[in-house]
């Protein structure tokens, strides 16, 4: 607030308000006491905020980098997500936006042409639609925000995807736990841990030390880093009980590796070692986040409500019907048949003799 007392009555006011860029500015002197300036400001404020909504918000976007760096400006987004912004920046961030759809249109087909820096291997569809669905959001934002008046991304559709169904059987669980116990011991506890609770590795990685709540025997994950920015709370198995008290004092990370005698650091990205663990099971076609699905899938099985499920997996909508019925063989271990079998067999023997 901007005040200044010009004489025991008499108030000078400067009164600002900025929107998309804008400023708008009125000034005026008032009379009387300090109680009613501010009351005159605060009306001075309210009429600029109504003037700036009313009049026409001109064009302040260019190029496509204008709408990202407009979009990343007032959206918060996790450092994954980043990584497909500035691949976007790079790659046409110089890109008129009167040209944005023709040069778009090519930049997708040199997509399905590129391979991963580390896979070395082709883009995947769901891939290429992470860099359609952040360039729509970034442009959906500044047409809602009246900086652009016609989008030229909608005409994309999403490519084709084939949702991942790789689950593991009795044998290929404990074959993984046994390799991870052997080949790999500092990710054991949390190969472990992911088989038996659906959990994320990005939320599993960052899990404090202090996290842990002895009392409840639970995981308390604070809202700030989980995906959906909701707080989870992931009970602890009775097989990990012992794990997580007594991990050191001198690890600040729930889940560590250790160097040496007394360094301690956070497992941050083991796809190495969870590989060879895989290749020692003889597992394949699979990945750590498929994890997820099977516990999330044996939780069910167990006869845990479906919406309990979802609050400790932390999945924002009930995937039930997904990670359940994606396994043909899960969904016959559950079929409950209408007629007892016996009575069938008893029919069936009476007609067959």
């Amino acid at each position: 607030m901007s005040m200044k007392q010009l004489k025991p009555d008499l108030w000078f006011l400067n009164v600002r308000v900025w929107l998309d860029g804008k400023e708008y500015r009125k000034r005026e002197e008032v009379q009387g006491g300090k109680k009613a300036a501010e009351a005159r400001y605060w009306e001075l404020r309210k009429e600029l905020q109504d003037r700036a909504k009313k009049e026409p918000r001109s064009l302040k976007v260019t190029t496509f980098k204008d709408i990202i760096d407009y979009y990343l400006e007032r959206n918060p987004i996790d450092k994954k997500s980043e990584w497909y912004f500035d691949r976007l920046k790079s790659d046409l961030g110089n890109v008129q936006i009167s040209d944005l759809q023709g040069r778009f249109d090519r930049y997708l087909l040199l997509l399905r042409q590129s391979k991963g820096t580390i896979s070395k291997r082709p883009f995947s569809n769901q891939t290429i639609n992470h860099y359609l669905k952040w360039a729509r959001a970034a442009v959906n934002f500044c047409i809602r925000a009246g900086m652009i008046e016609k989008n030229p991304l909608e005409h994309f559709q999403k490519l084709p995807t084939q949702p991942r169904d790789r689950m593991l059987n009795e044998k290929e669980k404990k074959d993984l736990i046994e390799a991870a116990k052997t080949e790999a011991p500092h990710i054991y506890p949390i190969v472990l841990f992911s088989l038996l609770v659906p959990s994320r590795r990005g939320e599993l990685t960052t899990l404090k030390r202090t996290d842990y709540d002895m009392v409840n025997n639970c995981i308390v994950i604070p809202a700030e880093r989980t995906k959906n920015k909701r707080p989870c709370i992931k009970p602890v198995p009775a097989c990990l009980v012992d794990y997580m008290r007594s991990v050191p004092t001198e690890s600040e990370y729930l889940f560590y590796r250790r160097e040496g005698k007394d360094k301690y650091f956070p497992l941050g990205d083991f796809r190495k070692s969870f590989k060879k663990c895989l290749k020692k099971a003889k597992i394949e076609n699979f990945r750590f986040h498929d994890q997820r699905r099977v516990a999330y899938t044996d939780a069910l099985l167990a006869g845990n409500a479906p919406h309990i499920v979802m609050q400790v997996s932390g999945h924002k909508t009930d995937m039930s019907k997904v990670y359940f019925g994606r396994n043909e063989l899960l969904a016959a271990r559950s079929f409950n048949f209408g007629s007892k079998p016996d009575s069938l067999t008893g029919q069936l023997k009476a007609v067959t003799a």
